[in-house]
């Protein structure tokens, strides 16, 4: 199945592609599609193989726990070969408690980045009410790992493959107690990954909610109470190997940690 360039997809071939990203991606080969010469595919049909392939999981019986936004930072931009930020979804299976064992052989080419994670209070249905008091929806913020499935199977890294393949989501590593932090002021995040990398960055943790909730809208998503934001992060996406031990901290609030097996 190959989408040509044409401005939309059939429904019919969003269904098509959308079932055979489930596959690859439950065999551990994402998208495979993309690996081929004649195979292109836009970005708004990006968006609804993306919805479609999860609107399939949710039909076999697994729940959306949430949303993502990825792409937030120049330097993941160039790393993924996008020019702005994209979404994604969270799915509970894939939502992992602090310490982890991660198997490498459970993932296609394993990376993570730290970053900060929203439980919402209410649900987001005013995008307006939202840009004017983004923390009167927020119930709670904490450090998380997030997981990637970093491969790029097309000739050049794009933005149509980030988000057909749901933004390179894998999962997430939550702590084992969600001390909350608060969202009014600016927090600290900081990764370290064995003795090679240890970096740290300042983040809003409420400064990406609006557009992120912008982005799902234009699709008809609406995030609930209850459901988890992924914040985005202005660190790089760092790929990880066995033997790696990983920890992303907020300090004062709560440390999340896995190993790389």
């Amino acid at each position: 199945m190959g989408a040509t360039a044409r401005s939309m997809m059939t429904n019919f071939e969003v269904q098509t592609l959308a079932g055979r990203q489930l596959r690859d991606y439950d065999a551990g080969k994402p998208g495979k599609a993309f690996a081929e010469p004649a195979f292109n595919v836009d970005l708004d049909d990006a968006y609804r193989v993306q919805i479609e392939t999860a609107q399939l999981r949710v039909r076999r019986g697994e729940s959306v726990a949430g949303y993502k936004i990825g792409c937030v930072s120049a330097a993941v931009r160039r790393q993924l070969g996008t020019e702005h930020a994209v979404f994604g979804h969270l799915f509970a299976s894939e939502i992992r408690t602090s310490p982890a064992a991660l198997s490498a052989d459970e993932f296609c080419c394993l990376a993570i980045e730290g970053e900060l994670a929203l439980i919402l209070d209410d649900d987001i249905g005013d995008i307006d009410e939202l840009s004017e008091d983004p923390a009167r929806f927020v119930g709670s913020a904490f450090p998380v790992i997030e997981l990637h499935h970093y491969i790029f199977r097309g000739p050049n890294p794009s933005a149509a493959e980030v988000v057909a393949n749901n933004a390179l989501q894998a999962g997430i590593v939550v702590p084992e107690a969600r001390a909350t932090a608060g969202t009014a002021n600016p927090l600290h995040i900081k990764v370290t990954i064995s003795d090679r990398v240890e970096e740290a960055a300042t983040v809003d943790p409420l400064e990406t909610v609006h557009e992120l909730a912008c982005r799902l809208a234009a699709f008809g998503i609406k995030p609930r109470s209850g459901e988890i934001l992924l914040t985005g992060s202005p660190l790089p996406l760092y790929p990880v190997v066995q033997g790696d031990g990983i920890q992303v901290q907020c300090p004062g609030v709560a440390s999340v940690t896995a190993t790389v097996t």
